[in-house]
């Protein structure tokens, strides 16, 4: 088995890439693909591209600086399924209210929340799965999370003959909705939503592969955004729930004003709802492989088993009862991590130390950010307290020399 796994250097956003290949076959996927600089965003989409088709992309959130690349990956090759956290439709308005505060947002942008699985089918996507997220309204983390992810049971590391697929580990809890009988032609991808604990496991025609990608998802309870709804009742008379809202906002400059001011309520947490992603290996033991970055390997030919890639998107780990929640649902993985990504390019408001002492095993962090940014990405402290947790920390920013690439085979 060979796997190449990349954090490139698209600068303030994010762009990752895993490829899995066996002398007879490959699979890709991509997780998050976006940046506020598009030229080294551009060119790290077309070196993407010469890997061929993607097979899967998992989006973090929908901040523009995490998804404003998808667009040119989609009308320059294929993907065959998008997986992101289900969005409710107020999540889809906090969204939108975050961009326009910051200045990000665009037509294209409204346009895709508005209609995503039209969106997407504009660009020949052919399915969606939505990842049900934990709720800080649910229950107690046992009630929520059982095991954490499904593991498969069996995982071989020879990869010499089978072409590999991806499947989910459950049934969808709806069916795709272009499998209604009465549909005569599905005009769009096919759409499904996955429970909590559901994961993306490698196949050959064989059997199980020791590969998994495992998403979660977060989202705050209900209570915490009913200010923002409130004033949305209050200041557009209940119109937020029309289908051209976004647009009529967009076109008349006092519509955003309110529509911003209305976003206030809740700004001190705007990234929230987030994904994140393990991938990596449940079983094997013994691995060979480089890394490195700024063109200098790290380390070379090492034998472990801990070789896992864990990307955060934005999600707020300084929060306790989410931090909780995260490591509880990652237990059973969190010594397969090498690679840990901070979450929101390092900033200090979503990182806690106490995370590094749960990833025993992980000897990279990464800030993915952009040189000279005028948010303080990645901040000092951070900085400091993965060096004193004896972890080497990585600035993954726009130069291109700054990628961090990690090569493993077994």
């Amino acid at each position: 088995m060979k796997v190449t796994l990349t954090q490139h250097p698209v600068g303030q956003g994010g762009l990752m890439s895993g490829i899995l290949t066996s002398d007879a076959s490959s699979f890709h996927w991509v997780y998050d693909c976006g940046s506020n600089q598009t030229s080294a965003l551009k060119r790290e989409i077309d070196c993407i591209k010469t890997r061929g088709h993607v097979d899967f992309l998992f989006l973090s959130h929908l901040d523009s600086d995490h998804v404003n690349g998808i667009d040119r990956l989609l009308s320059e090759g294929t993907v065959t399924e998008i997986v992101l956290p289900y969005l409710n439709d107020i999540d889809r308005l906090v969204a939108a209210a975050h961009d326009i505060t910051t200045g990000a947002i665009t037509g294209s942008f409204l346009t895709f929340l508005t209609d995503i699985e039209g969106w997407f089918a504009a660009r020949g996507v052919e399915r969606i799965s939505y990842i049900m997220p934990n709720n800080d309204d649910d229950g107690s983390e046992e009630d929520r999370f059982g095991d954490g992810p499904d593991l498969p049971k069996d995982g071989k590391e020879d990869l010499r003959e089978g072409k590999i697929k991806a499947k989910w580990s459950r049934k969808a809890i709806n069916p795709p909705l272009d499998s209604d009988p009465h549909r005569e032609e599905p005009t769009g991808p096919s759409t499904q939503r996955m429970e909590m604990g559901t994961s993306l496991q490698m196949i050959d025609d064989r059997g199980p592969l020791d590969w998994l990608l495992a998403p979660y998802a977060h989202r705050p309870s209900d209570q915490a955004l009913a200010a923002f709804e409130a004033a949305l009742k209050s200041k557009f008379h209940g119109k937020h729930n029309n289908p051209d809202f976004l647009a009529d906002v967009l076109r008349h400059p006092n519509n955003r004003k309110v529509f911003r001011d209305c976003y206030d309520h809740i700004w001190s947490d705007h990234n929230l709802v987030s994904m994140a992603l393990y991938a990596g290996p449940i079983h094997t033991r013994k691995w060979h492989g480089n890394c490195e970055l700024n063109s200098h390997q790290l380390w070379r030919y090492r034998h472990t088993n801990a070789i896992g890639w864990l990307s955060t998107g934005d999600m707020h780990l300084n929060i306790g009862r989410r931090r909780s929640a995260f490591l509880k649902y990652y237990g059973k993985l969190l010594d397969k991590v090498n690679v840990f990504v901070l979450p929101h390019h390092g900033a200090h408001r979503n990182f806690e130390s106490s995370l590094l002492s749960k990833l025993p095993n992980a000897t990279q962090c990464i800030a993915a950010a952009g040189t000279n940014n005028s948010y303080g990405h990645p901040d000092e402290g951070v900085i400091r307290a993965v060096i004193a947790n004896g972890k080497h920390f990585a600035w993954v920013n726009d130069e291109i020399h700054s990628a961090l690439q990690c090569k493993y085979c077994t």
